[in-house]
């Protein structure tokens, strides 16, 4: 977010420093256009004119082709103002000393930067193969390079270059430390961001500005140097005869001291030299002009002189570091230290901006995590399950041919023994034709079981009157008696002192205990003993079934009666079994109003708790 705002205002920046320096051009333009000192005039008396006519002349004037100050005079006539410019400019116009002046590093080191460029457009277009150039042959590039474009288009091309490439701006800056060079300095530290943002610094070795390239800070990688960036103009020492030979006019700043002056100068027809030194008040407040809209809701555009103070304050800024902008730039040679800067006009913006963005793509990726997550867990949950149930049907399928054998393979034996010639006794004869209806009940309670089950939930019709609970214990206790004490079994059967009478059909309620009984059957090791009881509470009739089984887990009490579900489930447990004796009895029950439970009984094994609403309760 803050590299998207940095390009942005960087644009911003770019087109402010290049108003400002068109700006300057045009100060520049006004001023030729009103000076004009003839040959033999009196040309104190026309730069007085010149200075009146002209807000921005502070003091005029003229030098000889021998650089002799011919104006301001150095006697007696010279005014305070006069004398002071004299003081601290005579010796430079008078060519005994040189002044400071700024020059695009890409354009002192022209001839390196088209021999790269150069270089490098070569080898793209010629063979992959081709044999490096050597030293004479890379000075023979860069010298065609210059010569093959006019002095303008070369030093355009070679600033072009210089700016998209942060591999020759490498080259450059390292070059110019070995050189001894030094940067213009910067009143600005601009921000990390801002410096990530500029395609300028993202590779340079970054120098300290105003002191000679030091070989330690060019060894140091960028993002240790977050807080500067290095100048683009170097500076240069030059005398104003060498100044001069540089065109017909120009603008010379000069620092004395801290204060930066401007001198104006342009050559006459006959070789003199007139100028001014630039009034900075009116220069100051032409160049504050330039920018339209200074202020907006999310940015800070202004100019800052070569202290770092801003020609232009936007009002609700107090307070506010303008040494520390967001995005800056140097606007050019003619303006040292000057840049035009950007600032954010909330400075927490972007980190509340961030913040916000944070907060919402978390709270995006929780909740596709989540569904994720959550969909996942319900895939996963519904294959589980449905395999789960598969097993269990092809179990069940296993137990119920099991079960069904079992009755059938005791009717088979009890019929082939009832057909053996010769005589039986009649004890014997009424044993295995009651072994035989017992297993004949016991196998359609299976068959029952079954149908029940593949029946939808609610199909089934009951046939409801009242039913003393008591009695359809006995009945069910006594027809499984002979089969179950011939296994072992001890039957006991606890009937109600009262009557407990339930609202139910009869043969469900049978078929409900033949299930809990069968139940009790299969489970039971070595205490064989299977008890019946009924009782009656002021709303309910009870029926418990007891064993002395092994017992049911806390954790399986209430999964048995899901269907399919068998604490061991395997044929190798020696227990056989559909799985759907308990659940058919519960659904049964409730289907009455009622309900079964599963709890452990004292001294081991289980009781199987049936409780029916009483019919004769109000």
């Amino acid at each position: 977010m803050e590299k998207q705002m940095a390009a942005t205002l960087d644009a911003e920046v770019v087109h402010a420093a290049a108003l400002a320096d068109a700006e300057l051009g045009r100060i520049v333009d006004d001023l030729k256009a009103g000076l004009d000192v003839p040959a033999g005039s009196d040309y104190g008396r026309i730069l007085a004119r010149w200075k009146g006519a002209t807000t921005v002349v502070a003091v005029p004037f003229l030098l000889s082709p021998r650089y002799g100050i011919l104006w301001p005079p150095s006697d007696a006539r010279a005014d305070a103002e006069q004398k002071r410019f004299l003081k601290e400019n005579g010796d430079f116009l008078s060519d005994k000393i040189a002044t400071t002046v700024l020059q695009n590093i890409a354009v002192k080191y022209q001839a390196e930067i088209l021999t790269d460029s150069s270089l490098a457009r070569h080898n793209a277009s010629g063979p992959a193969a081709a044999a490096a150039p050597s030293g004479a042959e890379r000075a023979g590039f860069a010298k065609a390079a210059v010569r093959s474009a006019p002095a303008p288009a070369a030093r355009q091309m070679a600033i072009d270059a210089f700016a998209q490439s942060p591999r020759l701006q490498s080259k450059v800056y390292e070059e110019a430390r070995e050189k001894g060079d030094q940067l213009n300095a910067r009143v600005v530290e601009p921000s990390a961001a801002a410096e990530e943002a500029n395609a300028q610094e993202s590779a340079a070795l970054l120098p300290r500005p105003a002191t000679a390239l030091p070989r330690a800070a060019a060894k140091q990688p960028a993002k240790d140097s977050a807080k500067e960036q290095p100048s683009q103009f170097v500076l240069t020492s030059q005398l104003l005869s060498q100044i001069a030979t540089q065109g017909e006019a120009g603008l010379i700043p000069r620092f004395i001291g801290e204060k930066l002056v401007f001198l104006f100068w342009e050559r006459q027809k006959d070789g003199r030299i007139a100028g001014c030194e630039v009034a900075g008040t009116a220069l100051r407040a032409r160049m504050a002009g330039v920018l339209t809209s200074t202020w907006s809701p999310v940015r800070i555009l202004t100019l800052l002189d070569e202290n770092g103070a801003p020609l232009a304050v936007p009002p609700d800024t107090a307070g506010r570091d303008w040494r520390r902008p967001f995005v800056a730039r140097e606007i050019g040679e003619r303006l040292p230290r000057w840049e035009a800067a950007a600032y954010l006009t909330r400075p927490d913006s972007i980190a509340a901006q961030a913040r916000s963005s944070s907060l919402v793509i978390w709270i995006m990726v929780m909740i596709l995590f989540v569904s994720v997550a959550g969909g996942g867990t319900m895939v996963l949950s519904a294959v589980y399950g449905e395999m789960k149930l598969a097993q269990q049907k092809a179990t069940f399928v296993t137990n119920v041919s099991h079960e069904l054998k079992t009755p059938l393979t005791s009717i088979s034996l009890f019929v082939d023994l009832l057909r053996r010639k010769g005589p039986l006794p009649q004890a014997k004869k009424e044993q295995y034709l009651s072994l035989m209806a017992s297993e004949t009940e016991r196998l359609t309670r299976l068959i029952n079981n079954v149908l029940d089950f593949s029946r939808e939930r609610g199909a089934r019709r009951y046939t409801m009157h009242a039913v003393d609970a008591s009695e359809v214990a006995g009945e069910i206790v006594e027809s499984q008696k002979v089969r179950l004490e011939s296994r072992g079994f001890r039957m006991v059967l606890e009937p109600a002192p009262e009557g407990a009478v339930v609202r139910a059909d009869a043969e469900a309620l049978k078929q409900v205990l033949l299930n809990l009984m069968s139940n009790a059957e299969k489970y039971s090791a070595d205490a064989k003993e299977i008890t019946v009881a009924v009782t009656r509470e002021p709303e309910a009739v009870v029926i418990i079934v007891r064993d002395r089984g092994i017992g049911v887990p806390e954790k399986d009490r209430e999964k048995i009666f899901r269907e399919f579900y068998r604490v061991d489930d395997s044929l190798a447990s020696g227990v056989q079994g559909t799985g759907l004796g308990l659940t058919i009895a519960r659904r049964i029950a409730r289907d009455h109003g009622g309900d079964i439970t599963c709890a452990p009984r004292d001294g081991g094994g289980t009781e199987f708790v049936v409780r029916l609403p009483r019919e004769d309760h109000e």
